[in-house]
């Protein structure tokens, strides 16, 4: 029996990214973020499936903030943030 996408997707089997403003933009297909110890700062990001999604550019969001969505673009401005992938 295989193990539902979702599941995988909560658990991290798929894997992830940790993204910071070293990493400069990074494109993907990530269905789940999650700020980091000292929280993050956008400069930008794309989410298809969230409306207005580019409204958490420019504001500090907390560690442990967790969204789901289709994530496709992260740029990360401070901190960081782990991005898995769908």
């Amino acid at each position: 029996m295989s193990t539902p996408a979702f599941t995988e997707q909560s658990l991290g089997k798929r894997g992830s990214v940790v993204i910071n403003l070293a990493s400069g933009t990074v494109n993907g297909n990530f269905a789940i973020i999650v700020a980091g110890p000292t929280g993050v700062k956008f400069t930008a990001l794309t989410c298809g499936n969230k409306t207005n999604s580019s409204a958490l550019a420019g504001v500090n969001i907390p560690a442990g903030y967790t969204s789901y969505g289709n994530f496709t673009s992260l740029d990360v401005e401070t901190g960081s943030v782990e991005a898995y992938n769908a």
